[in-house]
């Protein structure tokens, strides 16, 4: 079989490439070696060509590196810290380490996967992106490096592993165990409406108090986010000024009596708006996050928390790499159960 018919070979010439782009050769040159000289618009615009017609540039070093990428938006107390805790864990007992990229907030994303390829790692795991991009996808994909994306924030492509909670189950056991101590007067702290998990737990946690009769006012919903937490307590202040609980005040809703927080984060951000408010927790008001990330159980009150299994998550993510590599059959998509974590947060109401 000749060069020609091979599947990794390019069809066309450096230079006829360069005529199609509209660059000259020694750009396109440069793009494949990974060299400098060449300004970024440009390089995107080689590469997605290069892609096309089967170019790929060459590894730095094309040893296969022991280590497994645990790439995230950003490094916080926001599930991130114990990700990383347990990928390390597991990577170790597979006789691999963990590298840790972060690409604040999708600002390097580019970058960072440039400098991935270049170390040639045994597999990549993406915390919450979804958004991975063309460029990225094609450059992961050229050099076979597999990838676990850990509870995607949109829909992953099938042939893109991943490991996810099953958020709206995760949403609809927090109302239940709301709804079992006596709250009727919820409000809720949404996550970002942009992403699916946030979507997933608000759809969970109103389905349940729809199936228990429950109202869910509109002006019981805030938007929050997942971090920074900022929009959180703004949105707990709007919460709880809302009235004493009587409901007689100008008609308005009675404030509350449980708030049902996106994440740990926002619940302590709760926890601030509440007790500047003049409020005791949990006698005035009951306070559930999710995630159960340190230091919720440390809390005063302790936190209630929908437990995220970071463990399990991280364990079934490095396996499904050595397993990739190793030539095993694995599970392309894996939905983990979550459960409810009570603590002294969460009472019964007052008036109950």
């Amino acid at each position: 079989m000749d060069d020609d018919a091979r599947d990794d070979s390019p069809k066309l010439k450096v230079s006829e490439l360069a005529q199609l782009i509209g660059v000259s050769a020694s750009t396109v040159s440069k793009v494949i070696n990974g060299r400098p000289g060449v300004s970024d618009e440009t390089r995107r615009q080689v590469e997605k060509v290069l892609h096309e017609h089967g170019y790929s540039r060459p590894l730095v070093s094309t040893k296969l590196s022991p280590t497994i990428e645990l790439v995230v938006e950003y490094i916080a107390h926001n599930g991130t810290m114990e990700l990383i805790k347990y990928a390390s864990y597991w990577a170790q007992q597979a006789g691999l380490a963990i590298t840790v990229t972060q690409t604040n907030n999708g600002d390097a994303t580019e970058e960072c996967f440039r400098g991935i390829i270049d170390r040639n790692p045994q597999g990549v795991i993406l915390q919450q992106m979804g958004g991975l991009n063309d460029l990225a996808k094609s450059l992961l994909k050229t050099r076979n490096i597999p990838v676990v994306v850990i509870d995607p924030i949109d829909t992953v492509d099938t042939d893109v592993m991943s490991v996810a909670i099953d958020n709206w189950t995760a949403g609809y056991q927090a109302a239940r165990h709301l709804l079992s101590l006596g709250h009727r007067r919820i409000g809720v702290i949404r996550g970002p409406k942009s992403l699916q998990t946030g979507l997933a737990r608000y759809s969970g946690f109103e389905a349940a108090l729809e199936q228990a009769h429950v109202p869910l006012p509109e002006a019981y919903v805030r938007q929050g986010d997942y971090f920074p937490a900022e929009s959180s307590y703004q949105a707990a202040c709007e919460l709880i000024e809302m009235g004493d609980g009587s409901g007689a005040s100008n008609d308005a809703l009675p404030r509350p009596t449980a708030i049902f927080c996106c994440n740990d984060l926002s619940a302590v951000s709760a926890y601030r708006a509440a007790r500047e408010h003049g409020l005791h927790l949990p006698d005035d008001l009951s306070v559930m996050g999710f995630d159960d990330i340190f230091p919720s159980e440390y809390l005063m009150p302790s936190l209630t928390s929908v437990h995220q299994p970071f463990s399990e998550i991280a364990q079934r993510a490095v396996q499904m790499i050595v397993d990739t590599r190793e030539g095993r059959s694995t599970e392309m998509h894996v939905i983990l159960p979550t459960r409810v974590a009570p603590r002294e947060s969460t009472v019964p109401p007052r008036e109950a």
